[in-house]
């Protein structure tokens, strides 16, 4: 498990995290305060909000959160 903490500044940054999450075959998680969403989940990513610090946590011992940061190509 490897974790990140994160602000996410656009909605098109958290789209594109979604959209790298969905392909990952582990879980990965956001966390914020004390709730736990989906990070494969767009509606649950984006009710967390803009702006604010998370934590990304990813459930493989060889994948890097940082991976998963930026916009798709």
């Amino acid at each position: 498990m490897k974790n990140m903490f994160y602000t996410f500044s656009t909605v098109e940054e958290m789209v594109a995290f979604v959209n790298k999450a969905e392909a990952c075959d582990f879980d990965v998680d956001i966390c914020y305060n004390h709730l736990v969403i989906d990070g494969k989940s767009l509606m649950g990513v984006m009710n967390v909000g803009l702006g604010k610090s998370v934590e990304i946590v990813c459930h493989s011992t060889a994948f890097s959160p940082e991976s998963l940061i930026g916009k798709v190509a």
